[in-house]
C-alpha cells in the first residue's frame, strides 16, 4: 500500500514538474526544449518532482492518518491509491501557477506566447476541475462503478501535459529594420529628466496639499502633471529600459533584475516563473544569476537615437547601463556607488573615464552623510534596538548615500559636458518606501506601536520632501528652451494582508511597502512649450520615449508602442511643430555589447528590493 501511494504521490509530482518546465518555455520564447532538455531535467524537473513527491506522500499519509479524513471505499483506480487526490493537488497548484505568471508576465512574454499561456492555464485548470468532479462523485456515490472515472482520471493529466506542449509556438522571428538615414541636427528643446521611484500620485497630492513636497509644487504650476501607468512587473530594470526604449519588454527583453542560467547549460534565460523557489534553487547550485547589463537589451534606446543626430546625451545611474556604453557625451552606471573604493574598478562604471577622480571625489560614503541632514529623518538609534539600527542602517547606506552620490556626480558630469540631453535617477525613495511604509500607513497594518511611529512615521514623506528640493533646484535653474520631466516609474503601497500573513508564518521580515500590483508612478513636467496647469490622459511609461524624442524635434519610430503626450504642450507650440515619424531606429549602428557571459560575474549585488 505505501509503495502505491509512493507511486502515485510520484506521478502527480511528475505532472507538476512537467508543466513547471513548459511555464519556462513560455516565458523564454527564443529556448528550444530539445537543446534545453537536459537542463531543464537537471534544474527544475528533478528537483520539483523529488520534492513534489515527498511532501505529496505525507499529504497521503497524513490523510490516511486523520480519521475525520473523507475515505473513498475505492480508488478510481484501485491500484494507484490516493491517485486522484494527489492529481489534483499537482494540477491545482500547476494551474495556479499558470495564471500567477500569466498575470505578472504579461508584458513581458511576446503576444503569441501569451496566448498559448493562457490556453495553457486553461487547459491545466480545467484538468483540475475534471479531478475535482472525479473525487466529489466518489465520495457522493462510492458504489457506482468506476470505468468512466479512471479513464477521466488518466485523461485530465495528459490533457495537462499535452496541452501546453501543443500550444507553445516556435521561437519568435523579428522582422527586419527598415534603414534610416539620419543627419546632425540641433535639438530644438534642451532636456533634463529625474527619475523618482516609488512616487505615487496619491504621496505628491497629499504632500502638496501639506505644503510639503515645494520643489513638486512649483513643477506641477508651472507644467503639467499626473499619474503615469507603470508595467508588470513593476521593477526598475524593464520599467527603465521601456522608458527609454518606448517598448514592453516582451521586445526590449530587460525583464527582471537579473537573467538565468541553468546548471549545464550557457543559455540565457530572461526569466524563471513566479513562486518556483528559484532563490532555493540558486543556493542549491541548480541556477545562477546574472545583473541585466546593455548586452541583455535588444532594441535601441534614447541615448542611441540622439546620438544618431550628432545630440550628446548624458546618463547617470539607468538600470542596465553596466558597463556603460561607448556613447557620444557620458554614461555613468548604476554600479559606480559600490565600486568607487576600488580606482581600477571604479574607472570601469564611468564612460569616457576622464574625470572619474573628479567624479570619484564628490561621492558621500554611508559613513559621510551629513548628521544634520540625517538628523531630519531620524533620532540617534537607542542601544542595543537592533530594529532602529537596521532602519537606519536601509536609508543611510541603500538610499541616502547613493543617492547624495550620483546627485553630485550628476552635477559635476553635466557642468563638464553640457549634454542636451541629461538623465538621472534616484532609488532611494523606493527603497525607503518598502521599509518604512508602515509606519507611514499604521492605520493599515494595526501592529505599530505609537512610539515608532513617532520615531518613523514621517521618514517616507520625508525623504520625498528631500527630493522635491532637488527637483526645485533645477527647475528654477531651467533656461530658455529648456525641458524638465521628472518620471516615477511606478508607486509604493501597503503590503496587502495576505501577504503580511505568509510573511509572519514563515518567519520572515518582508518589506511593508510593494510595488507588485503595479501601482501609478507620477509624471510632472516643465519649461519651454509645456503648459501651465497640463494634466495627462492615461499616460503611461511606453509614452515618455516619443515625447522625450518630440520634445527634442526627432522624429518619431512608428514601432514604439506609446505616443506623444501632446495634452502637455502648449497649443502654439503644438501647432509649429507636428510630429514628424520613422518607421524604426532599430536599424541604427549597433554599438557591439560584451559577450554576455563577461558581464556580472564578480560584481557586488545592489540593494534589489523587488516589488
Amino acid at each position: 500500500m505505501l509503495l502505491r501511494t509512493l507511486a502515485s504521490a510520484a506521478l502527480a509530482s511528475l505532472v507538476f514538474a512537467a508543466d513547471v518546465v513548459l511555464l519556462t518555455l513560455f516565458l523564454n520564447p527564443e529556448v528550444r526544449l530539445g537543446r534545453e532538455a537536459f537542463a531543464l531535467g537537471v534544474s527544475l524537473f528533478l528537483p520539483y518532482a523529488g520534492a513534489g513527491t515527498v511532501a505529496l506522500a505525507l499529504v497521503a499519509l497524513a490523510g490516511s492518518a486523520l480519521r475525520f479524513w473523507p475515505k473513498v471505499p475505492r480508488s478510481p483506480i484501485p491500484a494507484l491509491p490516493w491517485f486522484t487526490t494527489l492529481m489534483l493537488l499537482a494540477t491545482s497548484a500547476a494551474a495556479g501557477l499558470l495564471w500567477v505568471n500569466l498575470r505578472s508576465y504579461r508584458d513581458s512574454v511576446p503576444e503569441e506566447f501569451r496566448r498559448g499561456l493562457a490556453g495553457s492555464a486553461t487547459a491545466v485548470t480545467a484538468a483540475a476541475v475534471v479531478l475535482g468532479v472525479v473525487g466529489l462523485q466518489a465520495l457522493l456515490l462510492p458504489r457506482r462503478t468506476r470505468a468512466v472515472s479512471a479513464a477521466l482520471v488518466a485523461l485530465a493529466p495528459a490533457a495537462a501535459l499535452v496541452v501546453p506542449l501543443a500550444l507553445r509556438p516556435g521561437p519568435p522571428r523579428a522582422p527586419a529594420p527598415l534603414p534610416v538615414a539620419t543627419e546632425t541636427v540641433r535639438p530644438l528643446r534642451r532636456i533634463v529628466l529625474i527619475g523618482i521611484d516609488g512616487l505615487g500620485p496619491d504621496q505628491v497630492r497629499e504632500g502638496v496639499s501639506r505644503d510639503l513636497l515645494s520643489g513638486f509644487a512649483y513643477v506641477m504650476k508651472r507644467g503639467a502633471s499626473g499619474p503615469l501607468g507603470t508595467l508588470r512587473p513593476a521593477e526598475g530594470p524593464p520599467v527603465w529600459t521601456t522608458i527609454f526604449t518606448g517598448r514592453l519588454p516582451r521586445d526590449h527583453g530587460v525583464k527582471s533584475f537579473s537573467t538565468y542560467r541553468l546548471s549545464g547549460s550557457d543559455t540565457v534565460y530572461e526569466l524563471l516563473p513566479k513562486w518556483t523557489l528559484v532563490r532555493l534553487l540558486e543556493r542549491l547550485g541548480l541556477v545562477s544569476t546574472r545583473p541585466v547589463s546593455p548586452a541583455s537589451r535588444r532594441r535601441r534606446t534614447l541615448w542611441n537615437a540622439f546620438n544618431a543626430f550628432g545630440i550628446p546625451t548624458g546618463i547617470v545611474r539607468i538600470w542596465g547601463t553596466h558597463p556603460p556604453e561607448p556613447v557620444q557625451g557620458f554614461m555613468l552606471s548604476h554600479y559606480f556607488h559600490v565600486l568607487r573604493d576600488d580606482p581600477a574598478r571604479a574607472r570601469e562604471a564611468l564612460h569616457p573615464p576622464d574625470l572619474i577622480a573628479e567624479v570619484g571625489a564628490r561621492a558621500v560614503g554611508s559613513a559621510e552623510v551629513d548628521r544634520s541632514l540625517l538628523a531630519q529623518f531620524l533620532e540617534p538609534a537607542p542601544a542595543g534596538d537592533a530594529q532602529a539600527a537596521r532602519l537606519r542602517r536601509d536609508l543611510v547606506e541603500a538610499a541616502l548615500s547613493p543617492d547624495l552620490t550620483y546627485k553630485r556626480a550628476g552635477e559635476v558630469l553635466r557642468a563638464a559636458y553640457d549634454p542636451p540631453f541629461f538623465a538621472t535617477y534616484f532609488y532611494g525613495l523606493d527603497v525607503v518606501g518598502h521599509g518604512f511604509t508602515r509606519f507611514a500607513h499604521s492605520d493599515r497594518f494595526g501592529d505599530v506601536r505609537p512610539e515608532e511611529v513617532r520615531r518613523y512615521g514621517q521618514v517616507l514623506d520625508r525623504y520625498a520632501d528631500l527630493l522635491s528640493q532637488w527637483v526645485g533646484e533645477v527647475a528654477r535653474g531651467l533656461g530658455p528652451g529648456e525641458v524638465l520631466l521628472v518620471v516615477s516609474g511606478y508607486g509604493m503601497e501597503p503590503v496587502p494582508l495576505g501577504r503580511r500573513i505568509v510573511d509572519g508564518l514563515i518567519g520572515r521580515a518582508g518589506p511593508s511597502g510593494t510595488h507588485a500590483a503595479g501601482p501609478d508612478g507620477f509624471l510632472m513636467a516643465m519649461g519651454d512649450g509645456i503648459k501651465a496647469g497640463a494634466g495627462v490622459r492615461r499616460a503611461s511609461v511606453l509614452d515618455i520615449a516619443p515625447t522625450l524624442l518630440y520634445l527634442a524635434g526627432l522624429p518619431v519610430a512608428r514601432d514604439m508602442e506609446g505616443r506623444v503626450l501632446t495634452e502637455i504642450l502648449e497649443e502654439d507650440f503644438a501647432r509649429a511643430h507636428p510630429v514628424t515619424f520613422v518607421p524604426s531606429y532599430e536599424s541604427l549602428a549597433a554599438i557591439t555589447p560584451l559577450a554576455s557571459d563577461a558581464i556580472g560575474e564578480d560584481l557586488p549585488p545592489l540593494p534589489e528590493e523587488g516589488p
